[in-house]
């Protein structure tokens, strides 16, 4: 028994538990710094992405959300509306998905490190969990179904009638 009447391996147990709490409390600072920089680092990165067609250019943020299209010059002459329209969609969807494949590469570093320890929740009630703070990435955004293309001759009429002319509904 120790000087305040606890008994010895009740003490040692006290203070394993509290060197693997400060352990512990190092690690999620360390995750949380590092976590913090892939976020501000992730935050100034743009994805690029075309068209199939090479019609289309889209610079999107980290997030999916475009920021920049660029149609080629001859994007009016070589195409028609509802297919540039595809063309931007599929240039949009294709930067999207770059962006999520970019996001989640940026942080499966700190996906493992955090997947090697036990979630600081468990041992400390009431704290953050890491585990919850990493999860909370956007998921992959779904891909559109392809809408039907024009055939030659339904593209001839268009032309022929000057229906890029005419007011859509």
């Amino acid at each position: 028994m120790n000087e305040f009447g606890e008994p010895d391996a009740l003490r040692a147990g006290n203070e394993a538990l509290r060197d693997q709490v400060d352990s512990l409390l190092e690690t999620f600072e360390e995750q949380r710094r590092q976590l913090a920089e892939v976020h501000q680092r992730l935050a100034a990165t743009t994805v690029e992405a075309w068209s199939s067609d090479n019609l289309v250019r889209v610079v999107s943020n980290i997030a999916g959300v475009p920021l920049e299209v660029h149609l080629v010059p001859e994007a009016f002459k070589r195409s028609t509306p509802e297919k540039l329209g595809r063309s931007i969609t599929e240039a949009v969807e294709a930067a999207a998905r770059s962006a999520a494949v970019q996001s989640q590469q940026a942080f499966a570093p700190i996906q493992e490190l955090a997947g090697a320890i036990p979630d600081f929740s468990d041992i400390v009630p009431g704290a953050p969990s890491i585990k919850d703070l990493i999860g909370t990435r956007r998921p992959e955004p779904p891909r559109a179904p392809s809408p039907a293309f024009l055939d030659d001759e339904d593209e001839d009429e268009y032309y022929r009638n000057r229906g890029y002319l005419q007011e859509r509904p």
